[in-house]
């Protein structure tokens, strides 16, 4: 029998030994259902705790594992009075009436801040980082606020991030994945205001729920929502510099009934930005040996919009009905020079020198459409959710080069051109069901199915020549076209076998078919497969203050769109990258064993195993030109071990520390020398949350990380410090400033050592800046409830471009 139906029916056979259960809706006094609402479960003789729930998106919530009895059930909310209900007998399963919440009219002249929330929290299955109201992260970008996440890695020279020293890792917002390959992504990050997101959630190990995508895990973005009835908003403006002067601003604008909630907001920024990349390489053809120094130096300008609009129609308290539109705009440019000088080992003059002159361009749309259903069924506590979403993404870029060169054969040598152009266009049609309900008295079955289909066509021509007398160089050229449709269905079940052992296991199945075709070349490859991804969840408290937890969960990593395309894009006539259309999908089996104290100090010991990992390998094509590629390197096991744990150091003054230690080994075969690299690496992260009283509140975060190797790069120490300040001004008006990386030591080093190839490269950006936030609220702000909206297009976005 296969292992997932084995589980399946252990499950089934130790539900017939659970208790009752008791399930009920939450509602405002308006009728409208309230989410996150706390019911407890009271004894009836002395009012003790027996258990607690929160209510879903609908108000639903749901006690289970009920002993027969006489009990008290109490429901809050912020901004509610308490209510309480009649003393119930519990002798099978419940459902009761809605229970209805009266607005808390009591009005607070002063509210004296005790505490705040920490920039860094660390739940059982997630790390959760609040960016909202955090003065460090205020006006700054999301991509600088996942540099200071514990566990992520921003690599901004190839564009990639990391979770927990691995690549391959999914971004979403708000549940949806945003269809972007992963360079394309860090571009939107990098223009996305942070003053638009309220959390970023670090998921390691997902369900079966999600797609299987991403061998490293998934970072959720969670934008701000405005759940307030009437109408309301905020407007929020930022300015700032490092070397060069940047400024965003936000709007967002709220109105909700009984019947319907309007909502939308828009932001914008503006700013600049540099790369500046000193490196040294080596390369040994056998017959001699080159030597080579480069320096490159580009000033960023960033342009970058966003906005979304969305309406929620209660038909009735059970069913809802949704349309959501969302997009960004993006428009940036790139000018710089990029010098290279090339000798012989042992020569002490060069024999060949360029100077290259570069200016991009590329200006980029991506927009998503989305209709979505839920309802929520009275039997079983059932709810069904659907959604239908269409999406387009459009980037026009273009890379200019113009180059001198000088040799010691011709010292003076015509200005040389080179002219990249691609059009891309890519179209992405989702659609998904999902159906959850109660089974076996206590058990809660989830269960869905999604339909995705992507086209992308990049038209890449490349001109060279003199540069007032391009030409189309037909070979170099590539019309890249690339579909792929993926159908899905998933089944979980979870519940608890005995009194404390809490389990989910699940089952997704993919099947995937792609074709990608290089017209230009000729050259089609057609590929079509289908896996398999269980996934498994235990956690159970021993004792009053410990508790464990195990997840298992096995994933699968495709290749980005533009990854495949084995178009070319020069950063000089010398360096150049270009996509690969053979390239694989990797594959992860990832265990972690988690352990927490108190439900604050937590540790985990975590493993993953890669097949045909993906990497992007610099080498050299010849004694003066170098390229970089994607390729499927080989195997590598990695173990980690996490601890987090909060210090309250004194009354105000509250400390969250992360630390993540890694154990790896690759396998592979790099310039045709099979390698093993085994290496111990460390990561901690520390974050300080401060209240002075009389409105002023202060952040003080930074981390550092040990020398590392990934592959064939190899890293030294390297860490950053911010810190911030803010005065809450009135309830309402709030001034924040914060000065980020503050001895300008955010940097990315790194170097490559083979026998036949070395070399030694330092990375700086623009990321000592100072900045003012001033943010403004206005309306009604006694808090409600709007429902969460979780779209069906995930995992395709994220890998556009």
């Amino acid at each position: 029998m296969h292992p997932a139906a084995i589980v399946l029916l252990l499950l089934l056979i130790t539900t017939n030994s659970l208790g009752q259960s008791v399930k009920g809706r939450v509602v405002g006094s308006d009728g409208g259902p309230l989410p996150f609402a706390n019911v407890l479960l009271l004894s009836h003789r002395d009012s003790s705790l027996v258990k607690g729930a929160v209510s879903d998106s609908l108000g639903v919530y749901l006690i289970d594992n009920i002993r027969v009895g006489s009990y008290l059930l109490s429901a809050t909310s912020i901004g509610y009075k308490q209510t309480y209900v009649s003393p119930l007998l519990i002798n099978s399963n419940l459902e009761i009436k809605d229970i209805t919440l009266e607005d808390d009219s009591k009005q607070l002249d002063e509210v004296i801040i005790l505490e705040k929330r920490p920039f860094v929290e660390q739940h059982v299955d997630r790390m959760v980082v609040n960016v909202a109201n955090s003065i460090i992260a205020s006006g700054s970008t999301a991509l600088e606020v996942l540099e200071k996440a514990p566990g992520v890695t921003v690599d901004r020279q190839n564009g990639s991030l990391q979770l927990r020293g691995k690549e391959g890792v999914i971004v979403m917002m708000n549940g949806k994945q945003t269809y972007l390959s992963m360079a394309e992504l860090v571009t939107l990050l990098k223009t996305m205001p942070s003053d638009d997101i309220d959390q970023i959630e670090l998921i390691t190990n997902p369900s079966a729920k999600y797609d299987a995508a991403g061998n490293s895990g998934i970072i959720n973005i969670r934008m701000k929502k405005n759940n307030n009835v009437g109408t309301n908003g905020s407007i929020s403006y930022g300015v700032g510099s490092g070397k060069y002067a940047r400024q965003r601003g936000n709007f967002q604008l709220n109105h909700r009934t009984k019947k319907v909630n309007v909502f939308g907001n828009y932001s914008a920024n503006r700013g600049g930005n540099y790369f500046f990349l000193e490196a040294q390489q080596r390369i040994d053809n056998g017959e001699q040996v080159n030597l080579t120094d480069q320096n490159t130096y580009i000033q960023f300008r960033d342009r970058g919009q966003s906005a979304k609009a969305g309406l929620d129609y209660f038909i009735s308290k059970n069913t809802t009905i949704g349309l959501v539109w969302t997009g960004f705009w993006n428009n940036n440019g790139e000018e710089g020079t990029a010098r290279s000088d090339f000798q012989k080992e042992g020569s002490a003059e060069y024999y060949l020198q360029a100077q290259t002159n570069k200016a991009i361009g590329s200006t980029s749309a991506n927009q998503i459409g989305n209709l979505n259903f839920q309802h929520s069924f009275k039997a079983k506590g059932g709810e069904l959710s659907a959604d239908l979403d269409y999406g387009r993404y459009t980037r026009d870029y273009s890379n200019t080069l113009v180059t001198q060169t000088i040799s010691i054969d011709n010292p003076v040598q015509p200005l040389a051109g080179l002219l990249v152009e691609m059009p891309t266009l890519i179209d992405i049609k989702t659609a998904k069901i999902d159906y959850n309900r109660s089974v076996f008295s206590s058990w809660r079955m989830e269960s869905g199915l999604k339909s995705s289909y992507v086209a992308s066509d990049n038209d890449m021509t490349l001109s060279q020549g003199q540069s007032n007398n391009l030409v189309i160089n037909e070979k170099l050229s590539n019309h890249f076209t690339y579909t792929e449709q993926v159908y899905a269905g998933y089944t979980s079940l979870s519940g608890k076998l005995g009194e404390k052992t809490q389990v989910q296991a699940g089952l997704r199945v993919e099947h995937t078919h792609s074709v990608g075709n290089s017209i230009t070349l000729d050259q089609v490859v057609n590929r079509d497969y289908f896996n398999f991804f269980p996934s498994m969840f235990l956690s159970r408290p021993l004792s009053k203050n410990h508790s464990i937890g195990f997840s298992y969960s096995y994933r699968i990593d495709r290749p980005n769109y533009q990854s495949l395309n084995p178009a070319r894009s020069y950063v000089d006539p010398y360096i150049y990258s270009r996509g690969n259309p053979f390239l694989k999908p990797q594959y992860t089996h990832s265990l972690e064993l988690k352990h927490g104290f108190k439900d604050k100090l937590f540790t985990s010991i975590g493993a993953s195993f890669v097949d045909d990992i993906v990497f992007y390998v610099i080498q050299p094509v010849d004694s003066i030109r170098t390229e970089r590629s994607p390729d499927n390197f080989g195997t590598s096991q990695s173990y980690n071990l996490t601890v987090s744990f909060p210090v309250e150091v004194m009354k105000g003054w509250n400390m969250q520390l992360n630390f993540l230690g890694v154990y790896s080994k690759f396998a592979y075969t790099y310039l045709d020398v099979p390698t093993t690299v085994e290496q111990i690496s460390g990561r901690f992260n520390a974050s300080n949350t401060l209240v002075f009283g009389h409105g002023w509140t202060g952040e003080v975060t930074g981390w550092v990380s040990t020398p590392g190797v990934y592959i064939v790069q190899k890293s030294p120490w390297l860490g950053s410090v911010d810190v911030g300040i803010q005065k809450s001004i009135s309830s309402a008006f709030t001034a924040k400033v914060s000065l980020q990386d503050v001895f300008h030591s955010n940097k990315y080093i790194g170097k490559i050592d083979a026998p036949s190839y070395k070399t030694d490269f330092r990375l700086a950006f623009d990321t000592r800046i100072l900045m003012l936030n001033l943010t403004y609220t206005f309306g009604n702000q006694q808090l409600k409830g709007a429902r969460q909206r979780r779209i069906g297009s995930e995992d395709e976005t994220n890998r556009t471009n």
